[in-house]
Formats: structure tokens, sequence, C-alpha cells
């Protein structure tokens, strides 16, 4: 009969052990691993052609929303090589709106030629827009081991769809 009474403290150790054990109460004890996801980004890529959209658009969103939705054309890309595991940097940037969005590429030598860089359709909040376009510029880069290097940029209209 006396083990019932001793159960309940019982789990009530294991739990406070395995908080302390795996949790971030104490610095520097811990029985977890620390995950990191890493990218190597060891590798080259040359290309024989690079195509960007000449705009972009900013629309509002449905229902009276108050935020807008920013949509970039994908840019395309013909591969002469890849050789490890570059990434592909597309980014827009509107200076006057303080604005930079981009997204990030993880290649290897299977990916196939041409390919379509896209920026993902990002959703802007609490602005305001004074003006009906804005100038912008889109870039195509690679990073690596070795730094990042612009393959191909050009300055684009920004237009704010009423």
């Amino acid at each position: 009969m006396h083990y019932r009474r001793a159960v309940v403290p019982g789990v009530v150790a294991v739990v406070a052990v395995t908080a302390v054990a795996f949790g971030p109460l104490v610095a520097g004890v811990s029985l977890a691993s620390e995950s990191r996801l890493t990218f190597s980004q060891q590798g080259s890529l040359a290309i024989d052609s690079a195509s960007l959209p000449a705009e972009a658009t900013i629309e509002p969103a449905d229902y009276g929303a108050a935020n807008y939705y920013l949509t970039v054309s994908p840019a395309t890309v013909e591969f002469a090589s890849v050789e490890g595991s570059p990434t592909l940097v597309y980014m827009l940037e509107i200076e006057a709106l303080g604005l930079q969005r981009g997204t990030s590429h993880f290649l290897d030598s299977a990916v196939e030629s041409p390919f379509e860089a896209t920026i993902d359709t990002g959703t802007l909040t609490d602005r305001s827009f004074d003006r009906r376009q804005y100038d912008g510029r889109l870039s195509l880069s690679v990073r690596n081991s070795s730094g990042q290097h612009t393959l191909a940029a050009r300055n684009v209209t920004v237009r704010v769809v009423e």
C-alpha cells in the first residue's frame, strides 16, 4: 500500500529531472544534441543567360484587409555549369520604401536548366503608398564559399495597383 504513495512524488521527480536535463533551465547542462541546419555553399556556377522581368506589382489584399501583396515574376536562368552546392539569390530592393525581399535557392549539380528563380509573394502590412509606381532593382547573384557575386541586375518599375 505504501508504494502507491511514492508513485506521485516519483513521477514529479522524473519530470523535474527531465526538464532540467533537456530544457534551458541550467546553462551548460543539457543531454539534448544541438541541431543545426547548415548549407555548405561550396561550389560555383556559370550561366549562359539570365532574364529578369521588367516590373513588379503591389496589390491590395482582398476584402478590405489593411495589407498588400508584392508580386515579382520569376527570373529565368540558363546554366552553363553547376559544381558543388552554390546558392542562387533572387532579390528585389525598393529603396524609397526601405524594402528588400528575396529568396535563396540552394542548387546542386542535378539542377535542370532553364531554371526559374522566384521571389515568394510577400505581404506588406501597415503601409501606405503615396505614389502609383516606385523604382526598384532586381538582382540575381550567387553566394558560395568565396563570397557573393552578381550575375545579373536590372532596374524595374514597381506598380501600385489600387
